[in-house]
């Protein structure tokens, strides 16, 4: 048997949460990062994101509590199967019960605000704030707004680099 390659890195599951617009797309052009690891996407239950490999689609919740609770519990489910060791958000509030059920779990969370704000927080950007491990805006006028944890990360959608 030959020995372990030391240099050679343990491929980890990733739980991609986003939505089925805008917060997809901005997911898919991050997919390269993951390219390596075993993904999987939590994510509405909608045309565009049908095609996606290894997809949990769940129905619509807005911002409904009972919606949320049910969304809460298949996280709960999906994790208990996945073990995920990451979890990545480009926002919408699907990424509220995943984050949630991640925190139980101490997975650790990346978020990215990609709300069309550009100058306000969205609703669950003020949340992911305080419950992401990183926590980065694609636009500089929203550091002010969220405050010193926020960082700066250029544009997912166009080819703007970070200053």
């Amino acid at each position: 048997m030959a020995p372990d390659n030391p240099t050679a890195t343990k491929r980890i599951s990733i739980c991609l949460a986003c939505s089925h617009g805008g917060h997809l797309n901005e997911m898919l052009q991050l997919s390269e990062a993951f390219s390596e690891q075993d993904t999987f996407y939590f994510c509405y239950d909608a045309e565009t994101t049908r095609v996606l490999p290894r997809a949990y689609l769940v129905p619509n919740m807005g911002r409904n509590p009972f919606a949320l609770l049910r969304n809460l519990l298949r996280a709960w489910r999906i994790f208990h199967k996945e073990w995920p060791g990451l979890i990545v958000s480009t926002g919408a509030e699907i990424a509220i019960p995943v984050v949630l059920v991640g925190k139980v779990f101490r997975i650790p969370v990346l978020y990215i605000e990609c709300g069309a704000q550009v100058v306000t927080p969205s609703m669950t950007g003020r949340l992911m704030y305080w419950l992401a491990d990183e926590f980065y805006v694609q636009w500089p006028e929203l550091l002010r707004a969220y405050g010193p944890r926020a960082r700066y990360a250029g544009s997912l959608i166009d080819e703007t680099p970070p200053a």
